[in-house]
């Protein structure tokens, strides 16, 4: 209403403080960067996001958060191996780096940690949201492990920057877990999100042919991946969703989906992919009520058995690229003569020699080192330090990396969280009163195995998409525990009115 006396309409105060603010913002960042245009226009897209963030439905930013995270080409996996940069590298400097590096500006937050936060804070003064009580304590515990450990490594003198990266995604898991159970209310939102993770999976496969055959092939470029590493864990993922669901209830229009996946697996040449898709045939098959489906595929398999051992023989020795899949379950199983034998490739000794040099250093220090101490080099593998100058603060295989760092009962509290999670995931799934649920419960479960997987063997805690499809999947534990009865939900009691 405009004022009688003057006409006019009375300011807007918080539009005006905004503009205010994002005016000052901008000229700051002007002057601390020198005029980098990028700094220039931080300030305005920071206002517009959150002011988008703040007014939008609170479901539809987390389900969005969630599948751009996975669907971008985070710079720390270094997509294709540095070779070229899809379109969704930019979405990955806009999510994944921290806002000094992409804009400039003096801020060691980044895009995924600014929507995380204002979404939190949403959720937090939103209605109570619904998770199993042994995940909200185990995902408490989680993360006052990681605080103490970070002050126990900063009393013993331990380097606070490599701190700081040994847990950058990590410590985001409980937030994580809060936010996709808040989005996860009933069986349309995880239908919703399983065609999110398909989607982003078929997107992801897509680029990485693009650039296997019309960037790669033509120009000569040898690329050990078409994506990267951390991709692993959504093609699997991916693959064990579609199976579930036509294990479940098989219709022939999901048939159509596994071959683009499963060659986007073939090309990226991982052997933990292999590993984590037989973990999760092995999961699928035990807890998959017999049904059409689940006897069909009995009866593929004893006819396929024959080839398959023949298969398994010709190539045990053998690494050709027919034979991957065997190449990787060698690596797994076989005697340490064998894959010399076979001719072990660098990589593979370079991580025997670590593994043993994690053991050693928990040798020395029973009780852990606390973040931001590196492990000792009892023997000196391969010096990657010009490529990554943190290698022996973060090893690939995160597991050993965690019992190193915590000591045996810091690790109980952090592996307390996916035992808890792969618990409430299997009774769900006996608990389950429809085929989304089944599903659900059953895709959980895969996709917690699958990143202990990737955690075991590559790295998976630094990703992150591997450490929010881990969220998602544990999310998901979560909440059908206590919509399928199989943990009893106890909110806190209301205040009786007098009224």
């Amino acid at each position: 209403m405009s004022d009688p006396a003057t006409g006019c309409r009375p300011p807007a105060t918080g539009k005006s403080l905004l503009a205010l603010g994002v005016a000052a913002l901008t000229a700051a960042a002007i002057v601390v960067t020198g005029g980098n245009l990028a700094a220039a226009i931080a300030p305005a897209l920071l206002a517009a996001a959150i002011v988008a963030l703040i007014l939008a439905p609170l479901r539809a930013c987390v389900m969005s958060l969630i599948f751009l995270s996975i669907l971008a080409d985070a710079p720390q996996d270094n997509p294709m191996s540095g070779h070229w940069r899809s379109p969704l590298y930019g979405l990955g400097e806009l999510l994944c780096n921290n806002l000094s590096t992409t804009f400039g500006v003096p801020m060691p937050l980044s895009g995924i940690d600014l929507i995380a936060i204002v979404l939190l804070v949403r959720v937090a003064l939103s209605q109570r949201t619904i998770v199993a009580a042994p995940l909200r304590v185990a995902a408490g515990a989680f993360f006052a492990a990681l605080v103490a450990l970070a002050a126990a490594g900063a009393a013993r003198g331990g380097n606070g920057d490599a701190a700081y990266w040994q847990v950058r995604q990590l410590a985001w898991m409980p937030g994580f877990i809060f936010l996709a159970a808040h989005a996860l209310d009933d069986d349309a939102a995880l239908v919703r999100l399983s065609r999110l993770i398909l989607a982003a999976a078929l997107i992801k496969s897509a680029v990485g042919f693009y650039f296997r055959f019309a960037i790669a092939a033509p120009n000569g470029i040898e690329s050990p991946v078409i994506l990267s590493h951390s991709e692993t864990l959504l093609l699997c993922l991916s693959i064990a969703i579609l199976a579930v669901r036509w294990l479940d209830q098989p219709k022939a229009s999901a048939l159509l989906y596994f071959p683009p996946i499963l060659a986007a697996i073939w090309l990226n040449n991982r052997r933990l992919a292999w590993v984590g898709l037989t973990a999760s045939a092995a999961i699928l098959w035990n807890f998959v009520r017999w049904n059409a489906g689940k006897r069909a595929l009995a009866r593929t398999v004893l006819i396929a058995l024959p080839l398959a051992v023949a298969y398994v023989a010709a190539g045990w020795q053998s690494d050709a690229p027919a034979f991957r899949p065997v190449a990787a379950a060698r690596t797994v199983i076989s005697p340490r003569r064998t894959v010399v034998k076979a001719g072990a490739d660098s990589s593979t000794r370079a991580r025997e020699i670590e593994n043993f040099n994690l053991s050693q250093t928990l040798r020395e220090h029973p009780l852990g080192t606390g973040l931001g101490h590196p492990y000792e080099e009892a023997i000196k593998g391969p010096d990657i330090s010009s490529d990554f100058a943190l290698y022996r603060y973060i090893p690939h295989n995160e597991v050993l990396w965690m019992m190193t760092a915590a000591g045996p009962f810091g690790f109980f509290l952090l592996w307390c969280l996916f035992a808890v999670g792969i618990f409430l995931a299997a009774r769900s799934h006996r608990f389950a009163r429809t085929p989304v649920e089944r599903c659900a419960a059953l895709a959980s479960l895969c996709g917690q195995v699958l990143f202990l997987i990737q955690a075991w063997g590559d790295m998976g805690t630094q990703s992150w998409s591997a450490v929010w499809l881990a969220s998602v999947s544990l999310a998901t534990a979560g909440t059908l525990a206590v919509r399928t009865g199989a943990w009893a939900w106890h909110p806190a009691p209301q205040p009786v009115s007098c009224a």
